[in-house]
């Protein structure tokens, strides 16, 4: 074989060729993989478990006088109108972390949403609000992260991006 024919080569022949005779790793984003994990619950067993999960870790790392009251009327009756009213005398607190929780709720509002209607492609929004929240509060997502099982690099930066979000990943 020349160098010519060695050049031509890409890749994706190498991947599918290997697919041929074992599983293949293929590269997948964290984000996607949240994502589609978070969909799958709600799909398949109709809760939302690990996002009021994370809606508890919220109320537990950031304080605020608030947050007592939320965890008392439950996390699971939570809506994003809610959490404005909560928060409605803070504009700081709502504009800096509190929107981290309204993501979180707007995303169980998605999956209801998508349940009863179908009318969009729910795994990339739900991915979309996760990025939103990691610019906020990035431990929620590590958090999320955590409990998803999904390998993540630790991010605490408010202003540098998220390190290493492509993964390796069996199908």
């Amino acid at each position: 074989m020349d160098n010519y024919s060695l050049s031509r080569i890409t890749i994706g022949d190498v991947m599918r060729e290997l697919a041929k005779y074992a599983q293949v790793p293929r590269i997948e984003n964290a984000f996607n993989l949240a994502a589609k994990s978070l969909w799958a619950e709600y799909a398949e067993l109709g809760t939302a478990l690990v996002l009021e999960d994370s809606m508890n870790y919220f109320l537990r790392a950031f304080p605020h006088p608030v947050n007592k009251l939320i965890r008392a009327a439950g996390v699971e009756n939570l809506t994003s109108s809610s959490v404005i009213e909560f928060y409605i005398n803070d504009s700081e607190f709502f504009s800096k972390k509190g929107n981290a929780l309204q993501g979180l709720v707007f995303i169980k509002e998605n999956m209801q949403h998508h349940a009863v209607f179908a009318d969009e492609c729910i795994v990339e929004k739900i991915q979309y609000y996760l990025r939103a929240i990691d610019v906020y509060t990035p431990e929620i997502i590590n958090d999320l992260f955590s409990m998803l099982q999904i390998p993540h690099s630790t991010h605490t930066s408010l202003n540098l991006a998220r390190p290493n979000t492509e993964i390796l990943f069996l199908k």
